[in-house]
């Protein structure tokens, strides 16, 4: 149980900061709902393009507005 908790301790910053970089390096995604589709002009999602930020990108955003609007 303690080789488990070690290992969450020193690995889950690391995927944390990978992914936080993977967002800041690509912040949009291909959209999930009309990704076998390609390019659909009615999803709601994406508004018809494809691409939508990713979720890291989306709570940065977020995250960042709650600073700048002095609510944190």
């Amino acid at each position: 149980m303690a080789d488990a908790i070690t290992l969450l301790v020193f690995c889950l910053p690391i995927v944390t900061l990978c992914y936080s970089m993977f967002c800041l390096a690509s912040p949009w995604g291909t959209c999930v709902r009309c990704r076998p589709a390609g390019k659909n002009r009615t999803c709601r999602a994406c508004n018809g393009t494809g691409k939508r930020p990713r979720l890291g990108w989306q709570l940065y955003v977020y995250a960042r507005r709650l600073y700048r609007d002095g609510d944190h």
